[in-house]
């Protein structure tokens, strides 16, 4: 990440130079030259300090197709403040030999109370020793080893924290509360799965 905000410093930069090279021959007021020279300076700086504030901040895309669960973290919803709440994964991806990759990276995921479950019963499962591998999207076919277990996890959170009814599309919310559309952020989430981190599938010996 430090690496490309560097290349977009270096890039805009170079755009500058290029300016103030056509700038300089331009047929234009002196003030005109001054001011583009300035602003666009100005803009330079502000935007190498804005991409460097992105650094360490979780990526919002897909999970990689296979990965090894970290840690997690729930953030429930609060309607009051509007926020739709979030679950945070801090992941591995692995490869086809469920080697990692050695490079660990954050992710922010639209909350849904399935996936709740899910990541908090896997982290149960981490702290008990055990690392989780995760799968994200089109999880069909997929031998899910530990999903009963999973399941009766899911449902005991369930129990302690039972899911609210959807607010109807008419229903008015009370004043000073903050409606969340919980149908267009389940629309948006990515199907995954936690399950028992397989051993690295090593090559065969050379006898």
């Amino acid at each position: 990440m430090t690496s490309t905000v560097i290349a977009i410093s270096l890039g805009y930069a170079a755009l500058a130079v290029l300016l103030l090279g056509l700038g300089l021959e331009a047929r234009l007021r002196w003030w005109i030259k001054a001011a583009a020279i300035v602003v666009t300076s100005v803009f330079m700086v502000v935007v190498f300090f804005a991409t460097n504030g992105l650094l360490g901040w979780p990526a919002r895309g897909p999970l990689p197709a296979r990965f090894q669960l970290l840690w997690s973290r729930v953030v429930e919803p609060d309607v009051r403040t509007g926020d739709a709440g979030a679950v945070f994964l801090w992941v591995e991806e692995t490869d086809e030999n469920n080697v990692p990759s050695g490079v660990p990276k954050s992710y922010r995921l639209p909350y849904s109370r399935a996936l709740a479950d899910r990541s908090l019963a896997a982290r149960d499962e981490i702290i008990a020793g055990h690392p989780q591998q995760g799968l994200a999207g089109d999880l069909e076919g997929e031998d899910d080893a530990r999903g009963e277990r999973t399941d009766n996890a899911s449902d005991s959170r369930a129990e302690a924290h039972p899911p609210q009814a959807p607010t109807a599309a008419d229903t008015r919310a009370e004043p000073g509360v903050a409606r969340i559309d919980m149908n267009a952020l389940l629309a948006e989430a990515q199907p995954v799965r936690f399950r028992p981190m397989p051993p690295p599938a090593l090559p065969p010996k050379v006898p």
